[in-house]
């Protein structure tokens, strides 16, 4: 799907996208070109006009790239990725790659993102985000991409604390998968934040002369609360990797008190064995005519069994 727009001072309308290649290389006016789950074939073709280097282009759609910031001079290649965290534990990451000129911003992604609609959703309303330059949209792209990292790390830390009352809940269920998939989810997570950050931060520095002046400290806001939210995924990890240390201490707890009870049993029953097997001997011993001599011997027996669960219980091993 392609959607087009073109902002002047009139205000801003959707346009075809022919007719957004045409003003983005001789004017009037501001466009943006979104292109969403198209080919390769179609990207190339239709954005050939504008000049841009076979390697932003490869960029474009390889959809396989990390964050990043490439200046070719005239335009800007940005790869970002929105995220959401789903409920088993796992972020779905998708990539968003933007390629902006002096008139002319193009946006590429495979599925619906977030920020691309809201977008779609507020230049009607507000035409002064793409009159004003293509810059602006896209801090725009970049602030609501920004918002929706906020709520996940609030689902982050609503996790950990589930995990927590579970493990040291009455019930003590087996969490060791669910850690896991929570730290490869938060490892998946600042693998991408990490470098969103540094690419936020490479668009504010003076060297980047497609980014007017006046919108640098807006992305510098934008750079602020990625560093937020990169901090909060570092204190997550090192709570995950405390959870899972919390789990296998739990286990071994565990597995000490059923050992213990087992070497209690055991110990007990010992002596059990050897009194069985002095009477199981084949010899005729003088208890044996003796009436009450089973008697005797299941006396001795739980006697026997008694004492030394006595003898455990005084030493506090059991």
């Amino acid at each position: 799907m392609i959607r087009a727009w073109q902002a002047d001072g009139a205000g801003a309308r959707e346009v075809s996208a022919v007719d957004a290649i045409r003003h983005a290389c001789s004017g009037p006016g501001m466009v943006w070109i979104d292109l969403q789950g198209e080919d390769e074939a179609t990207a190339r073709a239709l954005i050939a006009p504008l000049g841009i280097h076979p390697v932003a282009m490869d960029d474009v759609v390889a959809h396989i790239n990390r964050p990043k910031v490439d200046d070719y001079g005239a335009y800007l290649y940005v790869a970002v990725h929105s995220a959401r965290w789903e409920p088993d534990g796992r972020p779905t990451l998708r990539e968003l790659d933007m390629l902006m000129g002096e008139r002319f911003l193009v946006t590429f992604h495979d599925a619906a993102t977030r920020s691309v609609s809201a977008a779609h959703t507020v230049l009607a309303r507000r035409p002064e985000l793409l009159a004003r330059g293509p810059a602006h949209l896209m801090h725009f792209l970049l602030d609501v991409l920004v918002d929706h990292y906020l709520p996940i790390t609030e689902q982050i830390a609503a996790d950990i604390d589930e995990l927590e009352e579970k493990m040291f809940g009455p019930e003590q269920q087996p969490l060791d998968q669910s850690v896991l998939r929570l730290k490869r989810g938060l490892s998946a997570l600042r693998r991408i934040i990490g470098p969103q950050r540094d690419t936020v931060m490479a668009l504010t520095r003076d060297e980047v002369c497609a980014i007017p002046p006046e919108v640098r400290p807006y992305l510098r806001d934008v750079y602020d609360r990625l560093a937020r939210v990169n901090d909060l995924l570092d204190s997550f990890r090192d709570e995950a990797a405390t959870l899972l240390d919390l789990h296998v201490a739990i286990v071994s707890k565990r597995l000490n008190e059923v050992t213990k009870v087992l070497t209690v049993i055991a110990t007990i029953m010992l002596p059990l064995t050897v009194v069985t097997g002095y009477y199981g001997m084949n010899f005729h011993l003088p208890e044996y005519a003796w009436r009450w001599g089973w008697l005797y011997a299941l006396g001795l027996l739980v006697a026997t069994a008694f004492g030394t669960w006595w003898y455990l219980r005084k030493r506090r091993w059991y």
